[in-house]
């Protein structure tokens, strides 16, 4: 694998940080004081602990465990987040951002307050976020180090795991409030008819 440029790692480098910018904000403004913290921290610690413990050697020799649907091995990844390119990351992060500042002050002007779901999500993915920002700050690429299936294509790490569940429970969250929501308007609807 090649490495990234300069101004490539930069990119990805301020793309994570303006993600994890705006879901501090989030949390700061919609989920109690702080309460979230420590889940970020904690899923960055362990992240940076696990792949401290993979020397790179391990790549040419992985080990498999439960039969091979697991392996641990050691990998570099050059690549943008999750194998994309500069401008899909540029474009995903404009978008992602510019939604999520458009999506804010409706929000705030709801006094919307935010579930221990969504809240979970959201620590999850910042830990996330973290963990793949420091790699990229030190080292230029990002360790991945954990295979799942016996012909895996991909290499991930415990960051790329909390992004993962995070987004299924910001997904599981957003159903929810839709069903609340549409419950809701029945239940009115009900009322006034």
């Amino acid at each position: 694998m090649t490495g990234m440029t300069s101004s490539a790692i930069a990119q990805a480098v301020v793309s994570a940080i303006l993600l994890v910018a705006m879901l501090v904000l989030y949390l700061r403004r919609f989920a109690p004081p702080w309460r979230w913290v420590g889940v970020a921290l904690g899923v960055c610690v362990l992240d940076q602990a696990a792949k401290a413990l993979i020397p790179p050697h391990v790549g040419q020799h992985h080990v498999s465990l439960f039969g091979g649907w697991l392996r641990i091995t050691y990998a570099e990844n050059w690549e943008q987040g999750f194998g994309g390119t500069f401008s899909y990351l540029f474009l995903t992060t404009a978008v992602c951002v510019a939604a999520l500042f458009f999506l804010y002050g409706r929000l705030a002007k709801v006094k919307y307050r935010m579930s221990v779901l969504a809240e979970l999500g959201c620590a999850l993915m910042i830990g996330g976020y973290l963990g793949i920002l420091l790699d990229r700050m030190r080292l230029g690429f990002v360790v991945d180090f954990l295979e799942f299936g016996r012909a895996s294509a991909f290499v991930y790490n415990l960051a790329d795991l909390a992004v993962f569940v995070a987004l299924a429970l910001l997904i599981v969250r957003g159903l929810q409030f839709l069903r609340e929501v549409r419950t809701r308007r029945l239940s009115w609807q009900d009322r006034v008819i």
